[in-house]
């Protein structure tokens, strides 16, 4: 089985099947024991102070995330109940996507601080934020935290079920990022009869805008509505599964058309002094995107493929267009008279909502309007690509750990 290393890059043992034996059969760390949050808190202060990391800003954004006075509130929360036993569950098998480079390392790092033996497998197509993770990883992991070696694996291989399925026989906890096709494919491999599953397949993310509200902010309001719109959107190339796809229209016609232009507008204006990729490769996908969704009734008006894109598409069901939108600068469109009109059109494929001018009692109300399993976020504009503990309907702390009921 042919299988490479990058954490640690020489294992004590070459041989994957004794790896996993011996993960298996090590005593785990208590949730958010003292050594396993210095580790983490160290590996955030590596980022925050390397200055080629100001390059990436969603891996600041990580950094953050696990700084000491976060970590402090997960360890709260997690162990608040001191009425039962909090352990660990073991050992968590990752599988981590391939367009979000950092977006692993968010429930490894949860997990490791769970106390669990992680074993990561990465894409072999990883990039230079991947290069420069693991080299900080690596860094800490064969010096100052060297104990913790042997909690935290990543490596990759090529397409290979018996690999897979090896793995997946001995760990407790199996987390797949990936496509449909790819999570499909995984969950059909057995696990052992008293390990759980966590799956992140394809989500579909949304904005809503207050369409009123939007026209009555001043210019400096407006400009940090676009900014904050961009960095939702375009960081990652709207790859990553709460990056809007699709931008709501909430108000009558004349106000939304008016609306959609002025935000539009100042959304181009932040291009010049943004830093974002837009390829021919990209072109081409938005051109293709757009001929496939043109041949649909939904489609009323496609702007110009220039960099953003933007289809406005009737007030219905998206079904027939979704699986058509390829990111990469491209915005579907639809304006709605009010909120539950929309919400009522969302699925179980809805994952983030990001929201502009809504007061939070009225959205509350208007939620109990949502289809069955439809969104698992309401964000502000702005904060759709934050992490937080609670992701796709789980609590990532309760998945990685288990309640041991003590009735003396």
């Amino acid at each position: 089985m042919s299988v490479k290393f990058f954490i640690p890059a020489k294992p004590t043992s070459a041989d994957l099947e004794t790896i996993l034996r011996t993960a298996v059969e090590c005593r785990p760390l208590a949730p958010f024991d003292d050594r396993l949050i210095k580790f983490v808190t160290d590996f955030s202060r590596s980022i925050l102070l390397d200055r080629n990391m100001r390059a990436f800003p969603e891996l600041i954004v990580l950094a953050n995330y696990f700084k000491s006075g976060n970590i402090a509130k997960l360890k709260k929360e997690l162990l608040a109940d001191g009425a039962h036993l909090c352990v660990a569950r073991g050992l968590v098998f990752h599988i981590a996507p391939s367009n979000v480079d950092s977006v692993f390392l968010y429930s490894s790092l949860l997990s490791l601080l769970c106390g669990n033996v992680n074993l990561i497998r990465v894409s072999n197509k990883s990039g230079v934020q991947m290069n420069l993770i693991l080299s900080k990883l690596d860094a800490l992991l064969a010096d100052a935290h060297a104990d913790l070696a042997d909690k935290f694996f990543v490596f990759s291989y090529e397409h290979d079920d018996a690999i897979t399925s090896l793995i997946s026989s001995h760990c407790h906890v199996r987390v797949a990022w990936g496509g449909d096709e790819t999570v499909k494919k995984i969950r059909s491999l057995p696990l052992r009869p008293t390990a759980s599953e966590l799956c992140f397949p394809d989500r579909f993310s949304v904005a809503m805008m207050h369409a009123d509200a939007l026209l009555g902010v001043d210019e400096a309001e407006l400009s940090e509505i676009s900014s904050n719109f961009f960095n939702d959107s375009i960081w990652f190339a709207q790859q990553a599964c709460s990056s809007p796809r699709l931008v709501a229209w909430i108000g009558d016609a004349v106000i939304c058309t008016a609306a959609r232009q002025r935000f539009w507008r100042a959304f181009e204006g932040q291009l010049p002094s943004k830093e974002f990729e837009n390829s021919p490769g990209m072109v081409m996908d938005r051109f293709v995107s757009s001929c496939m969704v043109a041949t649909e009734s939904l489609h009323r008006e496609t702007s110009s493929l220039a960099f953003p894109t933007r289809i406005l598409l009737e007030s219905g069901d998206l079904g027939a267009v979704k699986h058509y939108h390829c990111g990469n600068g491209l915005f579907y469109e639809q304006c709605f008279t009010s909120v539950p009109d929309f919400l009522r059109t969302l699925t179980d494929q809805e994952q983030t909502l990001s929201v502009f001018g809504f007061e939070p009692e009225e959205l509350v109300r208007c939620l109990k309007e949502l289809p069955m399993r439809s969104v698992d976020r309401v964000t502000k504009i702005g904060q759709a690509l934050d992490f937080g503990h609670l992701w796709d309907g789980y609590n990532l702390l309760h998945a990685f750990t288990r309640q041991i009921a003590v009735n003396l």
